[in-house]
């Protein structure tokens, strides 16, 4: 393809929700001329991104992986006991997209509400989570689509574990629901959904949903891959262009070599939480202070970009499983028969594959309970106060259960295993970060501002005990691995025990024997009684103490960064207003989850592409484009292996 040295709509990407503004965009009018400027690789049949089993493979820091970028905390924390704590962004077309985890998860209505700005209420944007959406599960609600672009389903296989996942749940007081993603239900579990398309068995990316299926049909859209944006150029305020460097050659005998593009009616930056403030600062938007240290022409002075960065805390937890449990360790831990088998179930049956899924099959969402608060501490109190208690469909914590160890394998124990995570989804701790050049290619200042407020251990630490307790009720559990698990006093009861097959018996009433029937668990003799189930474990001080140091040592990103170009009043901090125009410019919008002046509880890519659709619609206005419909869906059917995807057009 020849690019062009000017086009109409410039879209600088790093993440998944550029191909939503760059595919919407020139779908809508076949003549307008959109380019994406895409850090990345193209990710387009690429078998390592669409079959899901994968994912964990392309989270791996290991010098062969190029499709993510690491930020690591420039100074030591102290609020991780002097760990440096590593944020990784993807760096592929499709963002996150297409090497996430694949959960689906939706934002609360209040954390839209939130927002304070016209039109991005929930009620605003229900009708583009749907337009999104490609719906394959049942659902007994109407806030779910059916025609879009993104398929959502439980994928190829659901493991026995999941069942397991949700009895127990349900014993220590979380009921099961058909759909906890219906904007309004903070505690409950379900079978996750998951971004992979059920008649096919692969990945639901972004970059396959909006860019290629454009790109198959039109001519309009022009992609830059392996293009790091450096810079927007600007005649006074006005954007007219951006200049960008190959994402990995570094200056030539000390100079920066640039490409410029021109832009006739407006530059998006789409370069995640991130990237975003960081091409404003070097582009002469941000502190005036600092941008006149670093010798950059000021354009607007904007001393809340890079500032207030939020993201979601994971930690994990792993368990023994017994011997007859399906589980993906053999697969990961690289047994050769094993992975020749699986690799053959996806050649033949993609649809029906063990690889057509993450193995995250269950999950909840929950809210304390009165007498839990009154364990969490007067910081998390306040916080709860302030923040939740009035707003009952935000959940406190998320938690899921994956059918194998997220670990290491080449660092574990012969045996099968299940992983509990813990997902903190509103902490109140800040980060920030900020250029330290205006060369491109030199890092930045960045502190993640991991737990620097001592409110969000509370509620990791009550979600610890909660999914232990889940843990020990199910089925399946035959103990804990130690080494991934708090560092308790030897002589307290709280200890966790290893290979604990005696405690696994008793958990369960004598006799019961418990079998699935149509997802529905079933015993022979009676009905399990939640009643007959041994007490929860009774912690210390001095054990709280310890899962607040473990939560110190371990807690990680989750990959769900946002916050830093807020949009809000630009006397409180604000970057840009309610139509995603940033302050002091013109022809110059953001679109991605920079945005967010407050976070949202959920897996971020179910709100960046709903970030995207609603940047589409906003140009689109703008530009006074008259939208065409639709072409008909193409017909859902199996990929035969090797041939590229048919894709089905944007809606």
């Amino acid at each position: 393809m020849v690019h062009p040295q000017e086009v109409d709509i410039i879209v600088c990407g790093y993440v998944g929700l550029c191909c939503v503004v760059a595919g919407r965009l020139a779908y809508a009018d076949p003549n307008l001329q959109v380019m994406l400027v895409e850090g990345g690789n193209n990710n387009r049949d690429d078998p390592w991104v669409y079959r899901p089993g994968i994912y964990v493979r392309n989270m791996m820091r290991d010098g062969v992986n190029d499709k993510a970028t690491f930020y690591t905390d420039t100074k030591a924390s102290s609020y991780l006991r002097g760990r440096q704590s590593i944020v990784p962004c993807a760096n592929i077309l499709g963002g996150g997209s297409s090497i996430n985890f694949q959960m689906y998860t939706r934002a609360s209505a209040s954390d839209w509400d939130d927002f304070k700005a016209e039109g991005w209420k929930a009620e605003d944007l229900l009708p583009l989570m749907k337009r999104l959406e490609n719906y394959q599960k049942p659902c007994n609600n109407d806030k779910h689509g059916y025609d879009g672009p993104i398929a959502i389903s439980n994928g190829g296989q659901i493991t026995p574990l999941a069942w397991d996942f949700l009895r127990a749940a349900d014993a220590v007081g979380v009921p099961q629901s058909d759909d906890i993603q219906d904007l309004t239900t903070a505690h409950g579990s379900e079978i996750w959904a998951k971004y992979i398309n059920r008649h096919t068995g692969r990945r639901s990316d972004a970059a396959t949903a909006y860019v290629h299926s454009v790109m198959d049909v039109q001519s309009n859209l022009f992609l830059r891959v392996n293009s790091r944006v450096s810079r927007v150029i600007f005649e006074g305020n006005t954007a007219v262009g951006v200049a960008f460097v190959h994402s990995r050659n570094r200056a030539h005998q000390g100079e920066l070599r640039e490409t410029i593009v021109r832009a006739r009616k407006c530059v998006v930056l789409s370069s995640g939480t991130l990237g975003t403030p960081q091409i404003l600062e070097r582009s002469g938007v941000g502190n005036a202070t600092l941008l006149k240290e670093l010798n950059i022409d000021v354009v607007s002075d904007l001393p809340g970009v890079g500032e207030q960065y939020q993201d979601h805390y994971t930690t994990l937890t792993i368990y023994r499983a017994s011997n007859e449990t399906i589980t993906t360790d053999d697969f990961l831990r690289g047994d050769k028969e094993t992975q020749d088998r699986i690799f053959a179930q996806w050649e033949n049956t993609p649809e029906k594959a063990l690889l057509s899924s993450n193995a995250i099959d269950a999950g909840f969402k929950i809210r304390p309970t009165e007498e839990e608060l009154k364990e969490m501490g007067p910081e998390f109190n306040e916080l709860w106060d302030k923040y939740f208690k009035d707003k009952p469909d935000k959940p406190v914590m998320f938690g899921s259960i994956v059918s194998g160890a997220y670990a290491d394998h080449s660092l574990l124990p012969p045996g099968k295993f299940f992983t509990m995570f813990q997902y903190l989804e509103y902490p109140a701790s800040r980060g920030k970060i900020h250029i330290q050049s205006a060369d491109p290619y030199i890092e930045p200042s960045f502190d993640s501002g991991f737990m620097n407020d001592k409110a969000d251990f509370a509620p990791i630490r009550w979600s610890y005990k909660k999914t232990r307790e889940v843990a020990r009720r199910m089925d399946a559990y035959r103990g804990e691995l130690t080494s991934h698990h708090p560092h308790f006093h030897p002589a307290s009861p709280a200890r966790a025990r290893d290979i604990d097959i005696k405690t696994a018996k008793e958990l369960l009433p004598n006799g019961l024997t418990v079998g699935i029937h149509m997802g529905t668990w079933s015993t022979a003799s009676e009905a399990y009684d939640a009643k007959k189930v041994h007490e929860d474990i009774k912690y210390t001080e001095e054990d709280d103490k310890a899962i607040d140091d473990w939560v110190a040592d371990h807690v990680e990103t989750t990959w769900h960064s946002l916050g830093t170009c807020a949009m809000k009043p630009l006397k409180e901090g604000g970057v840009v207003d309610n139509r995603l125009n940033v302050y002091g410019t013109q022809n110059l919008k953001c679109v991605d989850l920079s945005i967010c002046p407050d976070n949202l509880g959920t897996n971020t890519y179910s709100s960046a592409l709903l970030v995207g659709e609603k940047g589409a619609d906003i140009l689109i206005e703008e530009l006074g484009i008259k939208v065409r419909l639709p072409h008909a869906p193409v017909p859902h059917a199996p990929i035969p292996t090797g041939k590229p995807a048919t894709q089905q057009p944007v809606r």
